[in-house]
């Protein structure tokens, strides 16, 4: 998915997930980039830049064949909080890397995030994308605009009833019981008839997948200047909006408003509930 600012020709890329596999015992002989029960089987790469060459540029990111790389910064924390959520059991890398090109007449920047996960099994490595996105903008601009670009990334959230169709379909995938559904409407189908029990399954992964997320989310904001913290009162959940504001508020849609103006209430002439959001400090309190 790309968000653009038809202005200033900023955007936002999430970039694919893809999950990879490297088995170093194998029965029959397989070539790398075979697809191996969902994942591709490609032998670990631990330079990110190096991922993102081989992986990202020849398709999604090929604007960046040629590309400078000007800078590369470690997430140790961010790594660390993604290691936490898989239990500790899993390595992970997470860097920033920023590049600079040419395109037509102009000279733009663009910054990839990308975190990696590797974990080690008796037949291998599996490896994963556990997130990849950038940010562009031309020259001189993207320093400015990544506290609002990092707000709209980490604010982003999955409904629960999409978590838990994925889920359900993954647990079909890897159960084989995809077998016996022959389309894709009748798998839309079943999950239709079973929303409300795939719900009940997924509830308990879907709340620690959420809290992993604002946890991470938190971490990011030490990278990132300009950024202050506040609690969105319709789901009690931290959220991080561009600093520089007395007030921020909130509807059930999650929609924001940020305002210097004293005095200033959104309710005044407005259908729509906004209420106000308390500032938390680093340590979320």
């Amino acid at each position: 998915m790309r968000i653009n600012d038809p202005q200033t020709g900023a955007a936002i890329e999430f970039l694919p997930v893809q999950n990879f596999t490297w088995l170093t015992q194998t029965v029959v002989q397989m070539q790398p980039g075979t697809n191996y029960l969902g994942n591709i089987l490609w032998q670990p790469i631990t330079d990110l830049p190096r991922f993102i060459e081989i992986f990202y540029m020849p398709q999604t990111l090929r604007h960046l064949q040629g590309a400078r790389v000007v800078s590369r910064e470690a997430l140790p924390k961010v790594a660390a909080e993604v290691a936490r959520s898989f239990g500790g059991q899993s390595t992970v890398k997470s860097e920033r890397i920023r590049y600079e090109y040419r395109q037509g007449d102009r000279t733009w920047e663009e910054s990839v995030y990308c975190t990696l996960v590797y974990t080690n099994w008796q037949m291998g490595t599996l490896w994963s994308v556990h997130s990849a996105y950038s940010f562009r903008a031309p020259k001189g601009q993207l320093d400015r605009l990544t506290p609002r670009m990092s707000t709209t990334v980490h604010s982003a959230r999955l409904s629960p009833e999409w978590y838990g169709g994925y889920m359900y379909v993954q647990k079909l995938f890897l159960d084989r019981m995809n077998q016996s559904i022959r389309n894709a409407a009748a798998i839309s189908a079943t999950i239709t008839r079973n929303s409300e029990e795939i719900r009940r399954m997924y509830s308990e992964s879907y709340r620690l997948r959420a809290e992993s997320q604002d946890r991470i989310s938190q971490s990011f904001s030490e990278y990132v200047r300009g950024v202050d913290t506040y609690k969105n009162p319709y789901e009690g959940r931290p959220v991080q909006l561009p600093s520089g504001y007395n007030d921020a508020w909130v509807n059930s849609r999650g929609e924001y408003l940020l305002s210097n103006d004293a005095g200033f209430n959104p309710n005044v002439g407005d259908t729509t509930e906004w209420r106000r959001m308390d500032r938390r400090d680093g340590r979320g309190q």
